[in-house]
């Protein structure tokens, strides 16, 4: 079935009525979830002067200079404007037995940090932080410092997408490709389709408030700014 109304609110109402009907939903979610929180998509990242963020040389060779740029471009939003109203609104999803878990694509820690508990995060996470001397792995908080350091040797901190040059997590991969094996409703969140291993018959809504590749696959597409449907959402669902 594909719904094409152009009445957000009615197509978010849809939404509302699959969830409350679907016995297995999982969310997807790519950069479009974060953008709120002040942390650029990739389209933005790709046209900034931000250096290579995701090479270990570039970090150890220049750890001011990286880390200037991580901070303004991930550590700083992630800290001072935390998750946004979509991540609560997926945590909240979750709590009330109605959503089993969120796929995401970010690095950004942002589900964990709204209360979500099932997350894959295919593409790791900056809540692991290795210690390029003597191996140590420390929380997110470590990052908080201007150029992270090991407090047991002063090692440098490598993030962990860094340390693996931005490399898919295989058993978080796993995870999902499994959540994905019993999913009946995929509600797809600010993605581009970096992971999309959604099989045939299951019902998929598109939230982006533009085009994307998900939408010759949506069910239902819902034209908006995620925090806006995410939390209209929640409103009609209590």
């Amino acid at each position: 079935m594909f719904f094409n109304h152009s009445d957000t609110l009615d197509n978010i109402q849809k939404l509302v009525d699959l969830v409350a009907n679907a016995k297995h939903t999982y969310a997807i979610t790519g950069a479009g979830i974060s953008t709120n929180a002040g942390i650029p998509d990739l389209r933005h990242l790709a046209s900034s002067d931000s250096g290579s963020l995701s090479s270990e040389s570039y970090l150890e060779a220049n750890p001011t200079e990286f880390y200037n740029d991580f901070h303004r471009l991930f550590i700083d939003p992630i800290f001072h404007n935390g998750p946004t109203k979509s991540h609560y609104a997926l945590a909240e999803l979750e709590k009330q037995g109605k959503l089993a878990g969120v796929i995401t694509t970010n690095v950004d820690y942002l589900h964990e940090l709204a209360g979500s508990q099932q997350v894959a995060d295919i593409w790791r996470s900056l809540n692991v932080n290795h210690c390029l001397t003597c191996g140590r792995i420390y929380d997110i908080k470590i990052l908080n410092q201007s150029v992270p350091r090991c407090p047991e040797c002063g090692g440098l901190i490598s993030p962990d997408p860094v340390y693996h040059h931005i490399g898919i997590d295989e058993n978080a991969y796993a995870k999902a490709n499994s959540w994905m094996a019993v999913a009946d409703l995929v509600i797809v969140i600010g993605s581009n389709g970096y992971y999309g291993n959604v099989l045939p018959g299951v019902t998929v809504v598109n939230i982006n408030n533009r085009r994307n590749d998900f939408d010759a696959r949506a069910d239902l597409i819902i034209r908006s700014d995620s925090d806006a449907a995410t939390t209209t959402l929640i409103e009609n669902l209590n």
